[in-house]
């Protein structure tokens, strides 16, 4: 099965109905929910279907120059995204409000330049692909870390 239509740049004029894509980006689903939160990169917007691809709802992320990148939900029922444009990860609840941002650009240890893609071991390390800074880079929380700011672990793990 497939869903949407072409609705932007480069190959035709912005149209922001739903159901209607321009660079898509990162698909998350909520597993407890089954809904399915696709990134409509160049509409800025973060757009909510059911599994079969019925429109829900959508959130706009401040327009231009946002410039999201992946999706991903953990075990903390929330999302969390790249901005490339601020060179911060975001993390919004699944109604589109936004929680946390922290980040900063730079291809230095613990900058971030170019994330796109992310994954989150058993242990709550995280592991970012960066292009523009051609690496990745493993993040592990510190001993007491407030959980609300760390990137939740994956919900299920082969490595059980």
């Amino acid at each position: 099965m497939d869903w949407g239509k072409l609705g932007g740049p480069p190959r035709g004029p912005i149209d922001t109905r739903p159901g209607y894509f321009s660079n898509v980006h990162g698909v998350a689903i909520d597993p407890a929910t089954h809904h399915v939160f696709v990134n409509d990169r160049n509409n800025h917007r973060i757009q909510v279907f059911d599994e079969n691809g019925k429109y829900l709802y959508e959130w706009k992320i401040n327009a231009d120059p946002s410039s999201l990148h992946l999706l991903y939900i953990g075990s903390g029922k929330t999302i969390w995204t790249y901005d490339r444009t601020t060179n911060k990860m975001v993390e919004w609840d699944l109604q589109g409000h936004l929680l946390y941002t922290w980040g900063s650009m730079g291809a230095f240890p613990g900058g971030l330049w170019g994330v796109h893609g992310l994954s989150v071991d058993q242990e709550g390390n995280l592991y970012v692909a960066e292009v523009d800074a051609g690496r990745v880079q493993k993040f592990h929380p510190k001993a007491g870390a407030n959980p609300d700011f760390i990137v939740a672990k994956p919900i299920y793990s082969a490595w059980k």
